[in-house]
């Protein structure tokens, strides 16, 4: 599940998962659970940490529960919450940016972000972190380029990638704007 600000852009997300089952469960019908709405969405604890945005139960049509952890998706600020200190990311790192970037973040290439390489901006042989804050959606071509003779990203916050042609020209590319 992934929720988004006014301008579409992903702000938390989180993985369903199964609930574990009720000891009895109101009677489900093909139109969902009586009395309840098709879908629901309700708060199970307090909102988390911060920058996080609590565990929720997602109740569906059929009456099944799933329980979805909400984590704050890094844009425009970077706590370093999911930092790896290795060269490769943590999954939930590497999720979370795949969420953010939704394609490769090079402009004129539309490979999905799960189909790409995690890579860094500054590179990490030369002291760029594991982290959201330098981290993009490249896919292998995309990436192969950015480290040809004359190119250049930067990323002046998470989310924003600013390529520089061998040309001088810099195209920015921003978050991935889901449709609302």
């Amino acid at each position: 599940m992934t929720i988004t600000d006014g301008e579409g852009v992903a702000v938390a997300h989180g993985c369903a998962r199964p609930t574990r089952p009720k000891k009895s469960s109101p009677p489900a019908s093909r139109d969902g659970p009586q009395g309840l709405a098709p879908w629901a969405l309700t708060l199970r604890d307090e909102p988390g940490p911060p920058g996080g945005y609590g565990t929720w139960t997602l109740t569906l049509p059929d009456g099944r529960d799933l329980t979805v952890k909400l984590l704050a998706v890094p844009v425009s600020d970077c706590d370093h919450r999911h930092e790896s200190h290795g060269y490769q990311p943590n999954d939930t790192l590497r999720h979370l940016v795949q969420i953010r970037d939704g394609t490769c973040t090079f402009p004129t290439c539309s490979a999905h972000a799960r189909e790409s390489d995690f890579e860094h901006a500054v590179p990490y042989d030369q002291g760029g972190k594991t982290c959201a804050c330098n981290g993009g959606a490249r896919s292998r071509r995309c990436h192969r380029v950015k480290q040809s003779s004359g190119w250049s990203v930067t990323q002046p916050e998470p989310g924003l990638h600013q390529w520089t042609a061998p040309s001088g020209r810099t195209y920015t590319q921003g978050p991935m704007r889901y449709p609302a």
